[in-house]
């Protein structure tokens, strides 16, 4: 699922300060984690309810996609890459 994320970038990374999942505005409280996979960036984040998402960014593209979603505690439900 494509995502609108807004961050500052890093030395030249973008890292997810708030994202939209339809008009629903998320702000990040924590960057609990990133990885590189397949020239895809990942950071798993957590927002002021508990719940824990992972975002997948595209750099050659500059696409967001969320790949992943987590209630506090379990996994809750995964998206599927586009």
């Amino acid at each position: 699922m494509r995502i609108c994320v807004y961050g500052p970038g890093q030395g030249g990374e973008q890292q997810p300060r708030v994202f939209y999942l339809g008009a629903r505005r998320l702000p990040v409280v924590a960057i609990r984690g990133s990885w590189l996979d397949a020239g895809h960036r990942f950071y798993e984040v957590s927002v002021d309810d508990g719940r824990r998402f992972v975002l997948r960014h595209e750099p050659v593209t500059g696409q967001w996609e969320l790949a992943a979603v987590y209630r506090a505690g379990r996994p809750a439900a995964r998206a599927r890459s586009l």
